[in-house]
Parts: C-alpha cells; structure tokens; sequence
C-alpha cells in the first residue's frame, strides 16, 4: 500500500488536524520566506556595507613622507623592522610627531612613508579591493548563515511548544474515552 503525501495539510481541513497545525503552518511559511530571501538579502546587504566601509578607508587614509628626527635605535634580535621618532604633515597642514615603524636604515632626516587618516593620526595602510571583497564575502557568509540558523532557533521552540500541547491535549482526551475503550473491549 502506498501512502499518499497531503501537501499544504496543515491549511485544509480534516478531523486530525488541529487550530494549532495552521498558526504552526502560517510561522513556517513566515519563516521559510525570512530564511530563503530574508537571509541572502541580509548577506547581500553585508556585502555592500563591508565593501562602502574599504572604499570609503581608502579614500580617508593617505600615504605621506615623514621625517626621522632622531638616529634610529638598533633593531632587536632577529627584527627586520625598528621605529623612531619622526614628523608628519596631516592633510589638514597640522604637524604630528610619533614612533613609526620601517624596514631600512635610514639615519636622521630620512623620509619613511606612513599612512594617517584625515586628522593626521597613523594608521594601517587601507586594504587593496581583492582584501575588501574577501572581507565582504566574509560577512556576507556570516550574517547569511547566522540569519538561517536564527530561523531554525525560533521555529525549534514553537515547534516543541505545539508537541508539549498536543500531548497534553491527547492525554486530556484519553483520559475521558479511557474508560469507554477498555468497557468496550473487555
């Protein structure tokens, strides 16, 4: 024999089905349609935010010259790289003055590139486009697969809420055609 499958079963109407098969029907649809366009459209949106946030780092950033105004000190053991004090001009025209970090050794009143943001204040050097789209990618995955598994979690206590009523409601039932059924068939 072969049993024959009832699609949209919790809508239609039957003896077995319950008021709660619908609501439960109606917040899986609701949830269906959240995790299948809510999802990639909330990774799509990742995507755009990650990569507006690269390209707007690459434009407030800026590579300028500073200038040693102190001898290097000798690098430690083992390090390619040494800092010293040296002096930058900011976008702005203000003069700041930091440690910096560089791999040659140049003597007082050398020039050493250092990135600054828009106030003058060093910075990392802004990701190139192939580092932005793999962050984007990154968060585009993230919040995709986050915004999936958050479906699952809401739609796992609703579903156990229906099956500790149903339950009950069987046991309730039971209980008042318990009797009924073992008279009949003793």
């Amino acid at each position: 024999m072969r049993v024959r499958r009832v699609r949209l079963w919790r809508w239609r109407r039957n003896a077995l089905r319950h008021r709660y098969h619908a609501v439960e029907g109606w917040i899986l649809l609701v949830l269906g349609v959240v995790g299948f366009i809510g999802a990639p459209l909330g990774g799509a949106v990742a995507w755009e935010a990650v990569l507006e946030g690269r390209a707007q780092q690459r434009t407030e950033r800026h590579l300028t010259d500073a200038v040693l105004v102190e001898d290097p000190a000798p690098a430690a053991t083992g390090s390619t790289r040494t800092r010293a004090t040296a002096r930058w001009t900011a976008p702005d025209g203000t003069t700041h003055t930091g440690r910096v970090p560089f791999g040659s050794h140049p003597e007082r009143g050398g020039r050493v590139p250092v990135w600054t943001d828009k106030d003058g204040a060093m910075t990392s050097a802004p990701l190139g486009p192939a580092a932005a789209r793999f962050d984007a990618a990154v968060a585009a995955l993230a919040v995709t697969v986050s915004l999936g598994f958050l479906v699952l979690a809401v739609y796992q206590p609703v579903r156990r809420h229906g099956e500790r009523r149903f339950t009950a409601q069987w046991g309730r039932e039971w209980a008042r055609v318990a009797h009924e059924w073992d008279r009949k068939n003793a």
